[in-house]
């Protein structure tokens, strides 16, 4: 089971998931409508081998729109998954890089 939590502030959309990011989960997690994006995997259980190769799709997609996405990973649990994907160590930091991009 997958619990997400989304909150969008001053222009950038924060998600923070819980639980087991797998197939069924992770699609729909992500709306590309936004251009600035924090995913705070801090308390993911376990990821699937096709929920890294979605979020590096997403994340491509947002490059080549001129948007911007970081996870935040406190522990360092994408840093070999997620090789593509800039990692950020806690939100306050996230909102402090995009703030000076907007």
């Amino acid at each position: 089971m997958l619990k997400t939590n989304m909150e969008f502030r001053k222009g950038i959309l924060f998600i923070r998931i819980k639980g087991d990011l797998c197939k069924e989960t992770v699609k729909g997690i992500i709306d590309s409508d936004f251009k600035y994006i924090v995913l705070n995997i801090d308390d993911i259980y376990s990821i699937d081998s096709y929920s890294i190769k979605y979020l590096n799709k997403i994340y491509k997609s947002f490059e080549s729109k001129s948007g911007k996405m970081v996870i935040c990973d406190k522990f360092n649990i994408s840093q070999k998954l997620l090789k593509d994907i800039p990692k950020i160590d806690n939100e306050y930091d996230a909102f402090r890089l995009f703030e000076r991009m907007i």
